[in-house]
């Protein structure tokens, strides 16, 4: 499989293309990174609107669906790139857990520094060839790592990436993208970890402050907000896509989650429409 790696600078061109292309909610099979030095727009990501104003990075991991409309021409750089380019101790940046997908930038040193890696970038992308690959990976790298301080900063959680627990707990979120739709045993992913379940707990604990029930909850009501939002699925076919065989557990069950019934969610979180 040949390795997604694609930077696009953003300009008139781009800005027209754009425009023309009509863009609405959307998802891409690949991870994108848009770092806008100057500009502003509205960001929606799981039907929740965002205000952009640069600088600012927005990180849209793949599979997510979401939708970005520019007021006017934005500067910056776009990239896109598959997880087998994504250095492994960065990838949590693209965690629904961990991080958000949007990332407002102070003027000063870091967007003078993130500028550079993103110009060198571009120049070495648009030469296309395999031999450039290990150079834009790590160039890729240092960017993400040059921003993974800020990101810490306003997250929920305090733990450096480098430690044991988060490593586990990096673990049990990749474990619970995979199966959460057929699997709700805590048990089950401490075999698939080869830990005890009390050891995952504590990893989970450590990390965000929730035991892992509690993410697994959370990570099935994602994606119900999701299929809500992006799918024309009723309710009743969302609930047993998602391991509930009686549609009526499930409103419960997301009701308690969000305050609202999966019905009355879908309709106030209307998306602009494609104009």
């Amino acid at each position: 499989m040949k390795t997604i790696f694609s930077v696009w600078p953003l300009d008139e061109r781009s800005n027209l293309n754009w425009r023309l292309g009509e863009p609405g909610p959307h998802s891409h099979p690949f991870h994108q990174v848009f770092f806008i030095t100057k500009g502003s727009g509205s960001h929606w990501v799981d039907g929740v609107e965002t205000r952009i104003h640069g600088p600012w990075v927005m990180l849209v991991a793949k599979g997510k669906t979401h939708l970005y409309l520019p007021d006017a021409q934005d500067e910056g750089w776009m990239f896109d790139f598959g997880e087998d380019f994504l250095d492994a101790d960065a990838s949590w940046v693209f965690s629904d857990f961990l991080a958000s997908p949007n990332l407002p930038l102070p003027q000063g040193e870091i967007v003078q520094q993130a500028t550079a890696l993103a110009r060198l970038l571009w120049d070495l992308g648009k030469v296309r060839t395999e031999a450039l690959q290990p150079a834009l990976r790590h160039l890729l790298s240092a960017f993400l790592h040059l921003l993974q301080a800020r990101i810490r900063e306003r997250s929920s959680h305090p733990k450096n990436p480098g430690t044991s627990d988060f490593k586990l707990f990096q673990s049990f979120l990749q474990q619970l993208d995979k199966h959460f739709q057929e699997e709700n045993e805590v048990e089950f992913y401490a075999r698939k970890l080869r830990c005890t379940a009390r050891r995952l707990g504590a990893a989970c604990k450590g990390v965000l402050g929730k035991t892992p029930q509690t993410l697994i909850i959370e990570r099935v009501m994602l994606e119900a907000k999701r299929l809500l939002l992006h799918s024309d699925m009723s309710v009743q076919q969302i609930a047993l896509l998602l391991g509930c065989e009686e549609p009526s557990n499930f409103t419960k069950a997301f009701r308690k989650a969000t305050g609202e019934t999966p019905s009355a969610f879908r309709r106030s979180r209307q998306l602009p429409s494609q104009t």
